[in-house]
């Protein structure tokens, strides 16, 4: 693997943790704040944790598709650095 496909593999992989860090907390807290409920709380009802899965997953999984999307498209934008003598 050159070098440079390894920095985009570390850029890929730091994005999509940070967005995907984002995206579970900004949905667990627009989830208390709409339905009142903990997601994760001891005292929630276990459809209540299931719909909560089932829509973080999707939630994660769509944002991942999208930044990976993203960057693919980035890096083929981006001219490659040729490594040769000019």
């Amino acid at each position: 693997m050159e070098d440079e496909d390894l920095i985009w593999a570390a850029v890929s992989a730091a994005v999509t943790l940070g967005i995907h860090t984002l995206v579970q907390k900004a949905l667990a807290r627009e989830w208390r704040s709409r339905r009142g409920v903990n997601p994760a709380g001891h005292d929630t009802r276990l459809g209540e944790a299931v719909l909560y899965a089932a829509a973080s997953g999707a939630a994660v999984g769509l944002t991942r598709v999208v930044v990976e999307r993203l960057l693919r498209s980035a890096k083929r934008r981006r001219p490659r650095l040729s490594s040769a003598p000019a």
